[in-house]
């Protein structure tokens, strides 16, 4: 119950294929053709990219800077509900000099 003789070549010429394309794709890599440069964009591009990835963060930025918790979001919902605690600086400590 082996696999039978065409099967064994299929995956053979798979294998093959796979290996061959494997090192092509290594040796293009680490030893590429004199004429071949890598991508360099133009300074147009650059510019525009920076543009770009600039109004990604200044929206970043305003969406972040939002409510900085949930309860900030959502109106009171009665007068049950619950008034988180702000933090006061105390005016009426002694500052020690008498």
């Amino acid at each position: 119950m082996g696999l039978s003789t065409g099967a064994i070549i299929v995956i053979v010429l798979v294998g093959c294929l796979a290996a061959t394309a494997l090192g092509a794709s290594v040796f293009k890599h680490y030893k590429p053709a004199d004429s071949e440069t890598p991508f360099s964009p133009s300074y147009e591009q650059k510019v525009y990219m920076a543009q770009v990835r600039n109004r990604g963060l200044e929206k970043l930025k305003h969406l972040s800077w939002g409510g900085r918790d949930l309860e900030s979001r959502y109106p009171p919902a009665g007068p049950s509900y619950y008034q988180p605690h702000t933090y006061t600086e105390d005016t009426t400590r002694d500052t020690g000099s008498s």
